[in-house]
């Protein structure tokens, strides 16, 4: 029989414990319960009429969620203008913010879907349908979830978003693992 020499138990020890930051945490927001890597830390907001608020990855990313009837459904609408509206337009209101603006020398033949960022498909996540969106190119875009009903309350369906925008490519990755652990109350 071989004996372990202490120097292996100790080996064995720290690499435990070094593997310990890739382990997982709940955190638990009342409406909703998700693992997450044991480094993300949670902010909560205070808003009035959702349950909603910020978690920070290690790598500084922000992961958002709203649990309301007003969370935003994730929908992107990109502002796709000709070149020579954006003259009229700019003459109307010289001050006016184009960042947002797709100008094209023709929206005449313009595929809407090219200049979308994500590409969306669906899931069931703990027995709800949600909107997935997953971007074309890792870091540009939007990463995460959409459903649509969780529940209907006295004003209205309540909605939920879990998500993240610009992420890496390792906080993509975890969100993603992350909405499949989603329990809702």
């Amino acid at each position: 029989m071989m004996k372990i020499k202490p120097f292996t138990y100790s080996l064995l020890f720290f690499l435990l414990i070094g593997c310990s930051d890739d382990s997982l945490k709940t955190l638990n927001f009342g409406d909703f319960k998700v693992q997450v890597p044991r480094h993300w830390k949670e902010l909560k907001l205070d808003a009035c009429d959702s349950n909603a608020g910020i978690i920070v990855t290690k790598n500084l990313d922000s992961i958002h969620f709203d649990y309301g009837m007003y969370s935003n459904s994730l929908d992107e609408n990109p502002i796709i203008i000709d070149r020579i509206f954006l003259k009229e337009i700019l003459s109307q209101d010289p001050k006016i913010d184009t960042s947002d603006f797709i100008i094209v020398k023709s929206t005449k033949n313009v595929n809407r879907e090219d200049y979308i960022k994500s590409k969306i498909s669906y899931k069931n996540i703990d027995g709800y349908k949600a909107k997935v969106l997953i971007p074309k190119k890792i870091g540009k875009g939007i990463t995460g979830i959409y459903i649509d009903k969780i529940e209907t309350e006295l004003h209205g369906e309540v909605k939920f978003n879990f998500m993240g925008e610009n992420l890496t490519k390792e906080t993509q990755a975890e969100l993603l693992k992350a909405v499949t652990t989603l329990k809702f109350k």
